[in-house]
């Protein structure tokens, strides 16, 4: 009864998020080969798929009998665009949500946290961990004069439980009713056993949030068509169908956040020592544990990759958005559309396959020794060389990259990790948005590639 009655409590209160549009993008579809669509997350209330993620571990905290009739005072150490989407929550259902960021958070964040209206934006410690342990120990523990003594105070986490989980597979559910449906015995017979009719989906990751959550959807789906399957007497066929034809999910990183690859190329949860992207919204050092099985072993019926571009790439990839469907969004989604299209000569690692990046030279933190890191990353040098310099990439595991002529066509990640792909296949695009990003980043990320950034010109 415990469980009914907070599923009860918690679709009483307002969603702090909104169903976003899914559209089909007719230039990323031409660059493609196939029929490209676009999740738009960035129009979610705080500019980012964070709102479902937030959101929902904000409901699920709310719901907790130990929370009825209480003030309720809710803390965030990220600064990003969960820290954002902490606050946007929080205040859209009439709770202060506190952030604490460390010194190297940019300006433009501090000062959107507080225009979005954080009770309070603290700057503390060098990194996002010295950051949390701040506000766990010194600032949820201070006594507010004009607090009740019986508020509530609660941290949240930016990527890892499952109330986030939950909040981000909502996509899924919306892709189910937005889809176009298959038509026609060519796409029944392709999309039979599916509870998509998508042949993949491409996600970035950092902690892996979005990628977990996209999991659980599918998930949930798959036994909600079995269920029906069943009922109908052809759940063998479409059973044995799905186990030969799954839906691929694509998690990208991009060179310097690459914590998901490296975990899979090495079959070992381990951290990186140090973020040094640019696409600093990706900047955990070590994903979570659900993310790290869901790589090396996904569930029947998915298919998990994991690829990584250059942030070269990422800002080519954005700048296709800007001029080709007038949005501008983070390095760290721009990656995902260039994953889709773009000619990127970097490593893959897949779980369906063995590791290509195993000749990293990365001194790395092991779970044996984790020095404390709990994944929220070092923003200190993400707009930084790597100080390994060229030891730092891939080596021999470098794929080659093809020719730009009309005879030998661009083979994007998405070419390399699902052939057979044609005109009539479809592939959902998250866009998850990002707010820190402005035109003069996109200016500036335009006169770098002219100049030879990545070694190719957009």
């Amino acid at each position: 009864m415990g469980s009914i009655a907070r599923e009860e409590a918690k679709h009483a209160l307002k969603n702090p998020w909104v169903q976003t549009p899914l559209v089909e993008s007719a230039s990323l579809s031409r660059a493609a080969g196939c029929r490209v669509f676009l999740k738009l997350e960035n129009v979610q209330p705080s500019g980012s798929f964070k709102s479902r993620a937030m959101g929902n571990q904000i409901l699920s905290h709310l719901v907790k009998p130990e929370n009825t009739n209480r003030p309720v005072h809710f803390y965030a150490s990220s600064g990003g665009n969960a820290g954002l989407a902490a606050v946007c929550a929080a205040r859209s259902l009439g709770y202060p949500c506190t952030v604490v960021v460390p010194l190297s958070t940019k300006p433009l964040m501090v000062q959107k946290l507080r225009t979005t209206g954080a009770a309070d934006v603290i700057q503390h410690g060098e990194t996002f961990l010295e950051a949390g342990e701040y506000m766990r120990a010194v600032v949820m523990q201070s006594v507010d004069a004009d607090e009740s003594s019986d508020v509530a105070k609660i941290a949240l986490h930016p990527f890892d439980n499952e109330p986030i989980w939950e909040g981000n597979s909502t996509i899924v559910d919306e892709l189910v009713t937005q889809l176009p449906p298959a038509v026609g015995d060519d796409e029944e017979q392709t999309h039979r056993g599916r509870p998509l009719p998508v042949e993949a989906v491409i996600c970035s990751v950092g902690g892996g949030g979005l990628l977990n959550g996209l999991v659980m959807g599918i998930e949930r789906h798959q036994s909600m068509q079995k269920r029906n399957n069943k009922l109908a007497g052809s759940s063998s066929k479409s059973d044995a169908a799905l186990q030969t034809n799954p839906i691929h999910l694509l998690a990208i990183e991009t060179d310097g956040t690459d914590s998901l690859a490296a975990a899979v190329a090495q079959n070992s949860l381990v951290s990186l020592p140090k973020i040094t992207s640019q696409a600093t919204s990706l900047g955990a050092t070590r994903v979570s544990e659900k993310t790290f099985q869901h790589a090396v072993s996904p569930p029947a019926g998915i298919a998990v990759h994991s690829a990584v571009l250059s942030d070269a790439d990422a800002a080519r990839g954005v700048l296709r958005l800007v001029d080709d469907e007038r949005l501008l969004v983070e390095l760290a989604c721009g990656v995902c559309v260039e994953a889709a299209v773009g000619d990127a000569g970097k490593a893959v690692a897949s779980s369906s396959a063995v590791p290509l990046s195993s000749e990293r030279k990365r001194k790395r933190t092991t779970e044996d020794n984790p020095s404390r890191d709990e994944g929220y990353g070092d923003d200190r040098l993400s707009a930084t060389e790597n100080e390994s310099g060229a030891e730092d990439s891939v080596s021999s595991s470098t794929l080659t990259s093809t020719s730009t002529s009309t005879s030998q066509p661009l083979q994007s990640k998405l070419k390399q990790l699902v052939p057979g792909l044609n005109a009539d296949s479809r592939v959902v695009i998250v866009v998850c948005g990002g707010s820190n990003v402005t035109v003069d980043s996109a200016v500036e990320w335009r006169k770098m590639l002219q100049e030879g950034w990545g070694s190719c010109k957009y």
